[in-house]
């Protein structure tokens, strides 16, 4: 019983810091999705990673010009220079910038 109790703690946890970093767009988006409710019952962190990787790639085009999309996001990835000590946040704000 214990060790159950200790799993799904840290499936919550871990959903909840997944949920965290995200944006306010990219949680209405998820939160909109029709399997939201059921990965948020079962606290499948995978499964809501590969919402926001769908969520990512296609964007608001409705599965229009994926491979497009992830090109373009990973081009503009390969972009960004970073500094020898850099901030995480500074980093995203840059790439969401470009973006």
């Amino acid at each position: 019983m214990k060790n159950e109790r200790v799993l799904k703690g840290s499936l919550c946890i871990v959903f909840a810091i997944l949920m965290s970093l995200c944006d306010s767009d990219m949680k209405n988006c998820v939160e909109v999705s029709k399997e939201y409710a059921e990965i948020e019952e079962e606290l499948e962190s995978l499964k809501l990673l590969a919402m926001i990787k769908k969520l990512v790639y296609t964007g608001s085009t409705h599965n229009l010009n994926i491979n497009h999309n992830k090109d373009m996001a990973h081009m503009n990835l390969m972009n960004l220079y970073q500094d020898k000590f850099p901030d995480t946040q500074e980093f995203r704000d840059q790439y969401i910038a470009m973006r």
